[in-house]
């Protein structure tokens, strides 16, 4: 039986890290299209909206790690490796929007600033016209 539980475990560690990588890799093509969907000179609403989906990739992978930090703190010995797996689906989802209303609500120094530079580096102008 332990080497079902073991077989068990192990595919379920397994699928938990594809669906990891997958969403990981969906946020990553997310905030790379807003980057290559900027035009040859982009507005400044553009570039906000650029930085602000990096700003909330950068929270989101934050957050993931904190998560981890306090996981590894109090251990999860006794978890159902279902359900644990559910919850992780659940989990990663809710810290991709706290993410995003993060930045939205407390982010604009960071979004402002890399805004300001990326308007200096690509010559932009202030106004939308």
């Amino acid at each position: 039986m332990a080497t079902i539980d073991g077989f068990s475990s192990a595919y379920l560690d397994n699928i938990k890290m594809q669906q990891e990588l997958q969403r990981s890799q969906t946020s990553s093509a997310k905030t790379k299209g807003a980057l290559e969907g900027l035009s040859n000179q982009p507005t400044e609403k553009e570039l906000t909206d650029a930085v602000k989906s990096f700003e909330s990739y950068f929270v989101e992978q934050m957050l993931k790690e904190m998560k981890k930090s306090v996981d590894a703190i109090n251990g999860d010995k006794d978890k159902d490796p279902f359900v644990s797996s559910t919850v992780d689906y659940f989990m990663d989802s809710t810290i991709q929007t706290l993410a995003a209303q993060m930045v939205e609500d407390y982010g604009s120094s960071f979004t402002d600033t890399m805004v300001e530079q990326l308007k200096r580096n690509y010559n932009i102008p202030d106004k939308e016209e």
